[in-house]
C-alpha cells in the first residue's frame, strides 16, 4: 500500500483486434522483429478485450495502483472506449492533427469518454507547429483536456526524427495556454530543448515513464536521478507526472520503474506532498479527476 493514491500517466492498451487492425507487411515485420532484437525489448502475448482488462485490473490491485491513463494511435478505438468503462482505466485518443475531420473526431471521442490527446508526430511524420494542426488544439482547448506529445527517440524504424524536436511546440504552447502539454518520457533524448520549452511556456509539463534508455544516447553524463534533480529545479514538482509506459504481457505492470523512481525522489529528499503530485495529483488535476486514498 502506497501513503498517497497512484495515478500511472503513460500506459498502453494493446488487444488482438488491434494488433489486428494494425498488421504490417512481411518485410515490415521483419524491420521491427530486427529493431526488437537491437533494443533488447521482451516478447509479448496479445489477448482479446475481456482477457485485458482481467490482467490489467489484476495488476492494478497487485501493486496498489489507483488509475492508468491509457494511450492509443488511433481515434474511434472501440476496444480502449469499452476498456475505460472501468473507472480504473482512463483512455485517450489520437488523431491526425493535420486531417479535416480530426477536431470532430476528438470531441466524438471524448463525448464518448476518453480523457485526453495523444500525438505521435515523429511516427505520423508531421510538424505540431503546422497550422493545419490549430483546429485541433483549438477543440482541446474547448474540451479542457491534455494532451501528451511524444517528441524525440522511437523504437519505430519508420519514424522521422526530422518531427522530433520539441522546440517545435512553443509557438502552440504560447497560443494555447490553457491547454496542458505533457512532454513523454522528458522529451526523450530532448532534455535540453524540452528544459528549455518548459522554461518560456508554464503549461509544458513532462512525464517520466518508460525505462528511458535514450539516457545512453546523450553526449554528456546524466542518469535518471540527475534528470530528476534537474527537472525538478526547473519545473517544479507540479509539472511532472509519473509513468511507466507499461503495455504488454507477460511483463505486465513495470513496477521496477515506480520504485526506482520513488527511491530517487526519496534520495533527492523531495517532500511527501511533492511525492504524492509528482505520483498521481497533478495528472489527476489536469484530469479533473478527483482521487480517494
Amino acid at each position: 500500500m502506497h501513503p498517497f493514491s497512484i495515478v500511472d500517466g503513460h500506459m498502453h492498451l494493446i488487444t488482438e483486434s488491434m494488433a489486428k487492425k494494425w498488421r504490417r507487411t512481411q518485410e515490415e515485420e521483419k524491420v521491427i522483429k530486427k529493431r526488437r532484437e537491437q533494443f533488447k525489448l521482451p516478447g509479448y502475448d496479445i489477448y482479446p478485450l475481456q482477457k485485458m482488462i482481467e490482467l490489467w485490473t489484476q495488476e492494478f490491485e497487485k501493486y496498489s495502483i489507483k488509475k492508468g491513463v491509457f494511450l492509443t494511435f488511433e481515434p474511434h478505438n472501440e476496444d480502449l472506449i469499452r476498456f475505460c468503462s472501468n473507472d480504473r482505466f482512463i483512455g485517450f485518443t489520437s488523431v491526425d492533427p493535420r486531417e479535416e475531420d480530426a477536431p470532430n473526431l476528438l470531441e466524438e471521442d471524448i463525448k464518448a469518454g476518453l480523457k485526453g490527446l495523444k500525438l505521435y508526430p515523429v511516427n505520423r511524420a508531421f510538424s505540431v507547429s503546422d497550422e493545419k494542426c490549430y483546429p485541433v488544439y483549438e477543440m482541446a482547448e474547448k474540451l479542457k483536456i491534455p494532451i501528451t506529445i511524444h517528441f524525440g527517440v522511437s523504437i519505430g524504424y519508420f519514424s522521422d526524427l526530422r518531427y522530433g524536436n520539441p522546440i517545435d511546440l512553443h509557438p502552440v504552447a504560447r497560443d494555447f495556454p490553457d491547454v496542458p502539454f505533457i512532454l513523454a518520457h522528458f522529451g526523450c533524448g530532448f532534455l535540453r530543448e524540452a528544459l528549455f520549452l518548459s522554461y518560456q511556456c508554464q503549461n509544458i509539463y513532462f512525464d517520466t515513464s518508460s525505462s528511458n534508455r535514450w539516457i545512453e544516447y546523450l553526449p554528456y553524463s546524466i542518469d535518471l536521478k540527475g534528470v530528476f534533480r534537474k527537472c525538478l529545479n526547473v519545473l517544479g514538482a507540479d509539472r511532472l507526472i509519473f509513468g511507466t509506459d507499461s503495455n504488454f504481457f507477460p511483463r505486465g505492470y513495470r513496477y521496477t520503474i515506480l520504485e526506482e523512481q520513488m527511491a530517487i525522489l526519496n534520495s533527492l529528499a523531495v517532500k511527501e506532498e511533492d511525492k504524492a503530485n509528482i505520483f498521481g495529483g497533478n495528472i489527476a488535476r489536469l484530469l479533473h479527476v478527483r482521487l480517494k486514498q
